[in-house]
């Protein structure tokens, strides 16, 4: 097989959806699977034990909360543990099943094996959390060719062939994450000339502040708090998502869910209504908290307001009213899309993917670093003796970087030196997070002066560093790569967890998740998804896509939501009843058995009426 013939996906792993996409015929284009493109990023295991990941899952989660992860984005390069159906996982476990199945997408859309992959990754992600989404990939079976950031992916798609001198806007706002940077395009030359983001701010956020706010109108009417169970809130929490989504088109939404709870037996419906005012004046604190970020980057890429030509808007929350009218007046651009904010950042990984495949198709890329990085070193100017954070490679330095700087040891017969590792903006050390250690041993012991200890600093353009420290003298040296967030311990059950979510992987429905897919090149194949010539920009405003929080949920999801209420109030048999109802309607939709379901649910709608009387 030629370079060429060997696919390189490209993938935008989300908070709330997941995206990918490929180069194929010359274009750039979302792979589906007979949906949307979209794939909701929610695991979850069903009560018959088998894998479910996308759509199905999210449903789920109204039932089966405690079977069912969501927004593991969040917990990336984090050491929290995620309980799924009474079993452990890791946030990385968690999204390579997510990125196993959109592997599985890309193979049948390719009609062929794929094995590896451009990965994005939000701007403002550290060390950690950048190798976590690389390991992900490993157990998910793909070789990750690159991890690039989301906004500098979307840049490639939206100016890829231009070659006159302009300065961009990237704004990218997510369902769980906000990243913002400056991006200079010139000569088929795009450089990223600042960094700015916050990994725990997106549309989920909004998500939450509205749900409380409800939650609190429905406490002071009705006496009882929707968020104690897990059902409920789950059910309050996909009522707002719809009712967000539908304030982006309109200045009224009403939230409304039947038998949302009960009080002395008898069920509560939910019946809120909320305008667009009201819910901007919640969410108004964290649009500004972007709008400061766009501030701190445009000010560190050294560049007026006056020089910046366009305002790019990319991520699905873009699509709010606020964030526009914010923008708008702050920076006195008109913000717009030129591609669907949903597919951008993933058409720009599949963009690199072709570049980094051989195809001659793309600007040369130029990244920076979004986080300074140091060692911890001994201020002995002073009594004190206090410890220092100094600086190597600092924030928005163009990559590949590499800088070496010359240390003394503390005494002249010092045997070993410690060298910690740190990252962050503070002058503090402790305000910095340490990422990293190592010991430089044996050295020259001398009496008439301190040691002197070379210190080098080398960040890849994936954000992986490489620390080594060289004895003058002797030329002793040891070094030490934070990129692994597989340790030791980890690695040594590399390939017990390998096999653990092959075997999980297993019990999963292919199908599952959409309808049946073929290949590209299949004559009855249909691809009404984004494609883009990697030539030249493009200005057609994106199809305005509603996110799947605002598409309507089946019937029988709305009727299983109200069952799980139900009998979460019930002390009788009827309540197991209900509960193998709902297990069964679900059996019965994973198999597209529309018969049985409507059978079901009409017996199941008739148990309710006996219950609640």
């Amino acid at each position: 097989m030629t370079q060429h013939s060997e696919p390189i996906i490209g993938i935008d792993l989300g908070t709330t959806n997941s995206v990918v996409a490929a180069y194929v015929n010359g274009k750039v284009q979302v792979l589906s699977d007979g949906s949307d493109g979209i794939l909701p990023s929610v695991v979850g295991v069903t009560t018959d034990d088998k894998l479910i990941v996308g759509r199905t899952a999210r449903n789920q989660l109204i039932a089966f909360p405690e079977r069912t992860v969501a927004s593991v984005k969040r917990q990336m390069g984090t050491t929290k543990i995620l309980t799924m159906a009474g079993q452990d996982y890791t946030p990385q476990e968690i999204s390579a099943l997510i990125l196993k199945q959109l592997r599985q997408r890309a193979e049948k859309a390719l009609g062929c094996e794929v094995t590896r992959a451009v990965i994005t990754v939000p701007a403002f992600f550290d060390e950690n959390q950048r190798q976590a989404t690389r390991e992900a990939g490993t157990l998910a079976g793909l070789t990750v060719e690159r991890i690039i950031n989301e906004p500098t992916a979307a840049s490639l798609v939206y100016h890829a062939g231009q070659d006159d001198r302009r300065h961009l806007i990237v704004y990218d706002l997510g369902g769980g994450t906000f990243d913002v940077s400056i991006v200079r395009i010139e000569g088929g030359v795009i450089e990223v000339l600042s960094s700015m983001g916050d990994t725990q701010l997106g549309g989920d956020d909004f998500d939450q502040l509205l749900t409380s706010h409800v939650a609190k109108e429905f406490r002071d009417r009705h006496g009882i708090d929707p968020m104690e169970h897990p059902v409920t809130r789950w059910r309050l929490l996909q009522a707002c998502e719809r009712a967000k989504c539908e304030l982006s088109f309109s200045t009224h939404a009403r939230i409304t869910e039947e038998f949302i709870a009960t009080v002395d037996g008898m069920p509560v419906n939910l019946d809120i209504e909320i305008d667009r005012n009201e819910y901007e004046d919640l969410i108004r604190p964290l649009v500004d908290r972007t709008i400061q970020c766009v501030d701190q980057a445009i000010q560190e890429s050294r560049l007026n307001l006056q020089q910046l030509d366009e305002l790019i808007l990319v991520g699905g929350s873009t699509r709010t009213p606020l964030v526009q009218e914010r923008l708008r007046t702050e920076f006195h651009r008109e913000p717009h899309w030129s591609v669907n904010p949903d597919f951008a950042v993933a058409l720009g990984a599949a963009t690199q993917a072709a570049i980094h495949q051989g195809h001659p198709v793309g600007p040369v890329l130029i990244d920076v670093a979004t986080h300074t990085v140091g060692i911890e070193t001994l201020d002995v100017s002073s009594y004190s003796m206090k410890m220092l954070y100094s600086p190597l490679i600092r924030r928005n330095t163009p990559l590949p970087a590499k800088h070496e700087q010359a240390f003394s040891t503390i005494t002249p017969d010092q045997e070993e030196v410690h060298i910690n590792v740190f990252q962050g903006e503070s002058d503090e050390l402790s305000r910095n997070r340490k990422i990293g250690e190592f010991r430089l041993e044996g050295l020259n012991q001398t009496d008439d002066a301190d040691g002197e200890i070379d210190v080098c600093f080398e960040l890849t353009l994936d954000g992986v560093l490489r620390v080594s420290a060289k004895e003058h003298k002797s030329g002793i040296a040891t070094s030490i790569v934070i990129a692994n967030s597989m340790s030791d311990a980890r690695q040594s059950t590399h390939e017990l967890t390998d096999a653990r979510l092959r075997d999980l992987f297993a019990t999963s429905d292919s199908e599952s998740d959409s309808g049946e897919s073929l290949p590209l090149d299949h004559p009855d194949s249909h691809q009404p998804l984004p494609a883009i010539e990697l030539h030249g920009p493009h200005t057609s405003p994106p199809e305005p896509v509603v996110s799947d929080a605002g598409r309507e949920l089946k019937s029988w999801q709305r009727l299983t939501a109200k069952a799980i209420t139900v009998a979460n109030g019930l002390d009788t048999d009827d309540a197991q009843d209900i509960r193998r109802l709902v297990q069964l309607i679900e059996s019965a939709d994973r198999d597209n058995d529309e018969e049985l379901v409507r059978d079901l649910e009409e017996e199941l709608d008739d148990l309710l009426f006996y219950v609640t009387g």
